[in-house]
């Protein structure tokens, strides 16, 4: 009897379902075009596309994602599709891509300065009207995919549609987006066959969640890229990071030789905290599977530079890190909000180098 109810309940819920998707799906109803970037840009101007008060005001976006997308478009790659609404009195509401359009019309009146380019930093400092004339031409009559949402579409849905365009992805993490884009990169290569180390993934003992989101890698990458370049080091992380990869993974530069260099210490490194440091040294209390980058930063780079500096003949005891990790100086430069500063990079990783090669049994 109990199964019998069951199913009866299974009908009702089903039915329940079908009624309330039938009663909320819009029907709606668009056009699929193509406008020129000059027409994108010249309806911009005179108001006629608008922004909606739901939209984000014009320009969020900062220089350097504005001379990216110009630099997308001149290097003729795909784009994202624009969202447009029909209106009543024959205006076009921008439901989705108010910062590419407000962007190609800051460009097109020269108030945007082309810099940072990753491909084309030939046009580095260049406005619209520093272009060649054939390419001003060309980026003009580009078109652009736009779906143009008919006017009988509601204001509710055109708000619920701008919410679930900007809403619904997970933005990739720095090093996401990295592991990406320099996929062809040997040292990114290397880099992401050493994440894989045993050693490593019990010391710093991450969870799946953080495995899936690269930080692994990331954690890798921050371990070579102090270890040779802290000191170069100025302000944004991400940047600083990407530029080391590019840099020292240039294929004229990556040597045979110095993968073996890059293997080797990384490798001597964790075999020997593993050996030498109390479980979980780079966990940060009684916060398990937690490994603040930090925290990782000071005891790895530190390491490995005591390491070099001693011929990998350190000696210390177990004892003395634990001294160390409970060290409030120690505590101070390894709390997150000592990431982004030079001063504090510098401080943490020479603060657990310096520590280290003063208490050197073998002094």
């Amino acid at each position: 009897m109990k199964s019998d109810n069951k199913k009866v309940d299974n009908t009702i819920n089903i039915e329940n379902a079908k009624k309330q998707i039938k009663r909320l799906q819009q029907t709606i109803s668009y056009d699929t075009r193509d406008y020129p970037v000059e027409y994108l840009v010249k309806n911009y101007n005179d108001h006629i596309f608008i922004r909606p008060d739901y939209q984000r005001n014009e320009l969020i976006w900062d220089n350097y994602r504005q001379a990216r997308f110009i630099e997308s478009l001149l290097l003729g790659y795909p784009t994202p599709m624009l969202f447009l609404s029909d209106t009543s009195n024959g205006n076009l509401e921008i439901v989705d891509g108010l910062q590419r359009i407000s962007t190609l019309a800051n460009f097109f009146k020269n108030d945007l300065i082309l810099e940072k380019l990753e491909k084309l930093y030939a046009l580095d400092g260049f406005k619209f009207e520093n272009l060649p004339e054939e390419e001003r031409k060309r980026l003009a009559a580009t078109s652009l995919r736009v779906i143009v949402l008919r006017r009988d579409t509601t204001l509710e849905t055109r708000i619920d549609l701008f919410k679930r365009i900007n809403t619904s992805s997970l933005k990739a993490n720095d090093s996401e987006q990295r592991n990406g884009a320099e996929r062809l990169n040997p040292l990114m290569q290397l880099i992401i066959d050493l994440a894989k180390d045993p050693v490593f993934n019990r010391l710093v003992g991450l969870t799946e969640a953080k495995i899936r989101r690269k930080e692994d890698i990331e954690l890798v990458s921050r371990f070579f890229a102090y270890s040779y370049e802290y000191k170069n080091f100025k302000h944004e992380v991400r940047r600083f990071i990407t530029k080391f990869i590019q840099d020292y993974g240039n294929s004229k530069q990556y040597t045979v030789g110095r993968e073996k260099q890059f293997k080797d210490e990384f490798r001597d490194t964790f075999q020997y905290i593993q050996k030498n440091y109390p479980e979980n040294v780079f966990h940060n209390g009684n916060r398990i599977n937690q490994t603040p980058r930090v925290r990782f930063e000071a005891i790895a780079v530190g390491t490995n530079l005591a390491l070099k500096k001693t011929n990998g003949k350190l000696k210390i005891s177990k004892r003395k890190i634990e001294q160390l990790i409970a060290d409030p100086a120690f505590k101070e430069y390894t709390t997150s909000d000592a990431s982004n500063s030079r001063n504090k990079i510098a401080k943490r990783i020479e603060y657990v180098e310096n520590y280290l090669l003063r208490n050197n049994e073998k002094n």
